[in-house]
């Protein structure tokens, strides 16, 4: 299955206007300096990038579910948590950002976000942390999955 937010061909030197991440050398990246240095030059070509546009559009590819009495009596650690690792990640791969977080409940959240492999991460970070019960569920070729988390 194609991805439908992958960059065309022809799309290097560019620059998102919502972001200001950078595409270089067939990737996405953030670079402050160098952004401010190529922002305004034609040299560069001014975009939304595919994060942005998943984003803009709600279109996950990766839920993670939380619940359970523990998760309502730690919630502010754990979003700490999720927070923390989902900079982490997002400062290393532009792709992988969170869409939003949704309280369903005092016992129950829902995290979207733009890539299955951020879903994957936050999950077993969660689960590193502070055990439970973890459970993948993968839709056909791998392109989206929904992960749970209990305890």
């Amino acid at each position: 299955m194609e991805d439908p937010y992958r960059p065309e061909e022809g799309q290097e030197a560019s620059f998102c206007t919502e972001c200001r991440a950078l595409y270089q050398n067939k990737r996405w990246f953030f670079d402050e300096k160098l952004a401010r240095r190529l922002g305004d030059t034609e040299k560069v070509r001014q975009l939304v990038c595919p994060t942005c546009r998943k984003i803009k559009d709600h279109y996950p590819e990766g839920f993670l579910t939380l619940s359970g009495d523990f998760f309502a009596e730690r919630k502010e650690e754990i979003l700490t948590l999720l927070k923390n690792e989902a900079a982490r990640v997002s400062g290393r791969n532009v792709l992988d950002r969170v869409i939003k977080m949704t309280e369903e409940g005092k016992d129950r959240l829902v995290v979207e976000t733009t890539t299955e492999k951020l879903a994957q991460r936050l999950g077993r970070a969660v689960y590193r942390a502070y055990k439970g019960e973890l459970d993948f569920r993968w839709a056909e070729m791998n392109r989206f999955v929904r992960v749970y988390w209990s305890r």
